[in-house]
């Protein structure tokens, strides 16, 4: 069984008061990643939230990358599409590609909570359809084609992305973690998926990505197409002693989301204090047991081989959930470990 590749993601839960060493996380680990060779990093985009709200523009933070690293390719998961306007997504990311000789692709995601909309309201309503309008206007000045556009004088005009590209294609992703139909949309549109075990079980993705493939297939896309499942992850060399490390910090980061997610009728934050720990307590067992790439090494192994055994060919590996920088730093050892057990 072939095992899938391994890169890092990232999703901090980070307060938005300055504070110094914020980025050397990232900056440590993009670097240990390159230098050991997993295939690449993720930069996620959210606006106005703690959880997730360091990297409100992931082609900011994909310069970085392009200039320390020398080998990653440097992915965007994802560009929320309806929050901007495809010129801009283009060009930023054509520079990108230039400064990375290359190294770019992207993930679009339509978007879910309504109030990162703040930035293009009129765009929530129909914000599949303009995604897919999006991706396809990116890829089109991707290629250098001109784009017709509206000037200052209500007159049309046709435009093109400078600099272009160093690649002539662009790599594409779809971020989709709701039902099997989005997985068959995604393969027929002929996209790569990320997706994620936010709000699906193992056993439930295997059909998904079964649907995804025949889907591509159907349509006559070349290939299987890619799947990359983002997974919390933090291997350490005793079960006992990553499952204590992790409890703590795991359970404030998800704490740290409550308020954007809600549970039946009740947020978590108005619930009794008790009923509040139980439920976070569950949420930490099941992430741990069922839906992370947390535990030793010969534990991960297991949960490895099986994403790999229903079809999964990347773990985007999320490492920045609240634990100390040297102690991530430390996993990271161990990861690349458990990475190197397919050769």
């Amino acid at each position: 069984m072939k095992w899938p590749s391994f890169s890092l993601l990232f999703f901090a839960s980070q307060p938005a008061d300055f504070e110094r060493g914020k980025f050397e996380l990232f900056r440590a680990s993009t670097k240990f990643a390159d230098e050991r060779g997993f295939e690449a990093v993720w930069i996620p985009e959210r606006h106005f939230h703690a959880f997730g709200g360091l990297f409100p523009n992931p082609a900011l933070t994909g310069v970085i990358l392009a200039e320390s690293t020398r080998n990653l390719r440097i992915r965007a998961g994802s560009v929320v599409l309806p929050l901007h306007n495809p010129i801009r997504v283009a060009e930023e990311w054509a520079v990108v590609d230039n400064l990375s000789n290359g190294r770019v692709d992207l993930s679009f995601a339509i978007g879910w909570n309504p109030n990162d909309f703040a930035l293009a309201p009129q765009n929530y309503a129909n914000r599949k359809q303009i995604t897919l309008d999006g991706i396809r206007d990116v890829r089109r000045m991707w290629s250098g084609q001109p784009f017709e556009v509206l000037n200052g004088n209500g007159e049309t005009t046709q435009v093109t992305v400078h600099p272009l590209p160093v690649q002539a294609d662009l790599n594409i992703w779809f971020t989709c973690s709701g039902g099997a139909e989005r997985f068959g949309e995604t393969g027929g549109w002929g996209f790569n998926a990320l997706t994620a075990l936010l709000f699906q079980k193992l056993e439930e993705l295997a059909p998904k990505i079964a649907a995804y493939r025949a889907a591509r297939s159907a349509a006559g896309h070349a290939g299987p197409g890619k799947v990359t499942l983002m997974l919390h992850t933090f291997v350490g060399s005793d079960e006992a002693k990553v499952k204590e490390t992790v409890r703590a910090p795991f359970k404030r980061y998800l704490e740290s989301s409550a308020d954007l997610w809600q549970i039946g009728d009740a947020r978590l934050k108005d619930m009794p204090t008790r009923k509040r720990n139980d439920m976070l307590e569950y949420a930490f067992e099941r992430y741990y047991q069922k839906t992370g790439l947390m535990g030793s090494t010969e534990t991960c192994a297991k949960m490895v081989e099986a994403v790999a055994e229903i079809g999964v060919d990347e773990i985007a590996c999320l490492i920045d959930f609240g634990l100390p920088f040297e102690t991530i730093m430390g996993g990271l050892e161990h990861l690349d470990q458990l990475r190197r057990r397919q050769f």
